[in-house]
């Protein structure tokens, strides 16, 4: 768990004394799962849980990311070079974002059989194909799970 530490310095002025009281506070870091159902055919919901899991990491949280449904379709190399989000920015950027930040992309192997996803689409990525038991582990082990 990551900590990021707050300063907060108070003085406090009356007719006769000054006193000054410095204080630090610890913030502790939520773990949060980003589960991305949607996929290309609803590019502006499916970009919104990548750039939200992006910021989570630039703020310092930990982050688990979850595809499943038409949701790995965007792990397809043709998708992850041309979708764009409105306002959202590219999913090439943010999967190059999160690949630095080490975290790994859960894929569902059987959402990934029913949309046709081969082991060949996922070579060369931080992905992992698991089973749905893996989703219910990450749900009970994280603080709070978005869904997009």
């Amino acid at each position: 768990m990551k900590f990021k530490y707050l300063y907060f310095k108070i003085i406090i002025h009356t007719n006769k004394y000054q006193y000054d009281s410095s204080i630090v506070l610890r913030k502790i870091m939520s773990s949060i799962l980003f589960h991305i159902l949607s996929g290309p055919n609803d590019t502006s919901k499916a970009m919104l849980g990548f750039l939200l899991a992006r910021t989570a990491i630039e703020e310092g949280h930990k982050v688990e990311i979850f595809l499943s449904g038409d949701g790995v379709q965007l792990i397809r190399d043709t998708v992850i070079d041309n979708l764009i989000g409105l306002g959202t920015g590219s999913l090439k950027d943010q999967m190059s974002v999160i690949k630095k930040a080490g975290v790994i992309i859960y894929v569902s192997s059987m959402s990934c059989i029913n949309r046709g996803i081969s082991d060949k689409d996922l070579e060369g990525k931080q992905l992992k194909k698991v089973l749905p038991k893996t989703l219910l582990d990450l749900v009970l082990t994280t603080d709070k799970t978005l869904i997009y």
